[in-house]
């Protein structure tokens, strides 16, 4: 049995170790020893039955006494690379795919990304680094979703298309074949995509077009 560590208590932090209890069912292969999260208010609380055990700076300290891998539970793919560029040497970073997920043999999942229930895969496709393929969301043939990037709930990503790293697709979002998301290029929740979207530009819309988001809600330029 592995022992692991879920960086970030929020929303995604609890579906990760949901994910790893539905892991366990199957096949027992962790100890959750609880969650890190820099919010204050969180430490020393319980999430879901698991104590939050300091910010993500005492990560190296606990290592020491556990050799404890560790998950990035945390939706935003900037937050997620400050945390690995601020550990440079820690390299057991587990990546996390649920039992269900379907995956083709002729694709594969770096590591540190987090693939969650009832996605499927399709041949020829690849998922980079530390990213998240969140519940129900279809990868069909032939894709690159690159590092960091984040596929939210019930998102399909049509064949051919490429997902630039630290962009973010909403959930049920659509992004039709032959598509490339650009860098940190942000898709706002069922949206469908049917040009490229270019580096750090937000749309929303079916069709998509050019939009904002002001860290709550999306709007229409």
């Amino acid at each position: 049995m592995k022992e692991i560590i879920i960086i970030g208590a929020g929303d995604f932090g609890k579906e990760v170790a949901w994910l790893i209890e539905d892991i366990n069912k199957i096949t027992p292969t962790y100890i959750i020893l609880g969650f890190l999260d820099d919010t204050i208010e969180k430490i020393g609380t319980s999430v879901n039955g698991y104590n939050v055990l300091g910010p993500v700076s005492c990560l190296p300290d606990i290592i020491k006494k556990n050799p404890a891998c560790a998950t990035i539970a945390i939706q935003n793919s900037q937050g997620r690379k400050k945390i690995v560029d601020m550990l440079p040497d820690f390299d057991r970073w587990e990546t996390l795919i649920h039992p269900n997920v379907n995956i083709s043999e002729t694709s594969r999942v770096g590591i540190g990304s987090i693939i969650c229930s009832g996605v499927n895969i399709s041949v020829n496709s690849s998922v980079g680094n530390f990213s998240i393929i969140n519940i129900g969301s279809v990868i069909e043939n032939d894709c690159v979703v690159d590092d960091y990037a984040s596929v939210m709930c019930k998102t399909v990503v049509g064949s051919h298309s490429i997902i630039s790293h630290h962009a973010y697709l909403g959930s049920n979002c659509t992004v039709t074949a032959h598509r490339t998301i650009g860098v940190e290029a942000q898709v706002g929740p069922g949206s469908v995509v049917v040009n490229d979207i270019a580096e750090g530009t937000t749309v929303i819309g079916v069709p998509a077009k050019k939009g904002l988001f002001d860290g709550e809600r999306y709007s229409y330029l």
